[in-house]
């Protein structure tokens, strides 16, 4: 009841910075003119807020994005508030392993530096689908993209480090819902990678917010183990009616949001954690945590397993290995 109250009062936490701290906010004093940022997911809502504000401080932008169009237009819409900003679009599908490849291959193509990650891209499926690497997909979308897509890029973002001195951040962008996952999640992947069977979306919504965490814990142990300077931290960013939804609209989904509507961030708020764990200072050598509102906090039981976020890591390296749409088996 007590942090309920705080939420809603917007009180700020031990960072200073609370749950109605905007980006603009927490970014404040940040100069990030020779910073390089991969963002997915800029075109809209969170990501787009996210992208606007790194790019008023300074940064060059790299906007990965299946809908090259729209990536396009989000970039219009950044430059003509701030013309000096350079931001490169470029072709990627999430679900797809080998459009994954192929955008790690062209962006090092360019000899770009890589200091900061932003896995923010997400996917709500109202309808059950399999990628064309036989993987549900929003699990497919929301997770296993950006775990090839942050394994592919670690070369790059450790090299920069070394060269700058500037420590390197990942940022995974989860959500609050990966509580309401329970069970034995790689079965569970299991049963949704099939192409028929009994599907709940929010519970699929729920797994992959979930490896995002897991993702998070193993990938901060093993950059640890190997002394490498760039840190991964994951945030939730809150409650934000965003494109997110655009799948679930409808009468039911409107009541929610209006009984809701004292919980709902606006969307320079929902970017604001994001942002603040991107860039603050505070947090240099801080790892494998997990935010929300801007100030640390502990993930669900199952989210604090490192087990479980160990055998993930290894069934997703099986998984980004396949090829072939045949069958799913992670312990093949």
């Amino acid at each position: 009841m007590i942090e309920t109250g705080k939420y809603l009062l917007g009180a700020a936490g031990a960072s200073g910075f609370g749950s109605k701290s905007t980006a603009e906010e927490v970014t404040e004093n940040c100069d990030l003119r020779s910073v390089t940022v991969i963002i997915t997911g800029a075109t809209s809502g969170i990501g787009a807020e996210t992208a606007r504000v790194l790019a008023k401080r300074g940064a060059r932008l790299i906007f990965p994005a299946r809908n090259v169009k729209a990536a396009e237009e989000a970039k219009e819409r950044i430059v003509s508030e701030f013309p000096e900003t350079e931001i490169v679009v470029m072709e990627l599908d999430l679900s797809s392993i080998a459009s994954v490849r192929n955008f790690v291959a062209d962006f090092e193509s360019l000899d770009l530096p890589l200091n900061l990650l932003i896995n923010n891209a997400g996917k709500l499926a109202h309808e059950h689908a399999i990628s064309e690497d036989g993987i549900e997909m929003t699990f497919a979308t929301n997770y296993l993209g950006h775990f090839l897509l942050t394994n592919l890029l670690l070369k790059k973002m450790i090299q920069t480090a070394e060269e700058t001195g500037v420590q390197g951040r990942i940022v995974n962008v989860t959500s609050g819902i990966h509580g309401w996952f329970s069970g034995d999640l790689i079965e569970y992947l299991r049963l949704i990678s099939q192409p028929k069977c009994q599907f709940d979306a929010t519970r699929a919504y729920a797994l992959s917010k979930l490896a995002n965490v897991l993702h998070t814990k193993e990938l901060s142990s093993r950059l640890q183990k190997i002394e490498a300077n760039v840190t991964v931290n994951c945030v939730h960013p809150g409650v934000v009616r965003t494109r997110l939804t655009r799948d679930r609209e409808g009468l039911l989904t409107d009541l929610v949001f209006f009984l809701a509507s004292k919980l709902v961030k606006t969307v320079p708020q929902a970017a604001a954690t994001t942002c603040y764990v991107a860039t603050n200072p505070r947090l240099v050598n801080v790892s494998g945590k997990y935010f929300t509102d801007c100030n640390e906090t502990t993930p669900s039981g199952l989210g604090s397993n490192s087990s479980d976020a160990t055998k993930l890591w290894a069934a997703s390296e099986i998984l980004v290995a396949q090829h072939s749409k045949a069958s799913f088996d992670p312990c093949s």
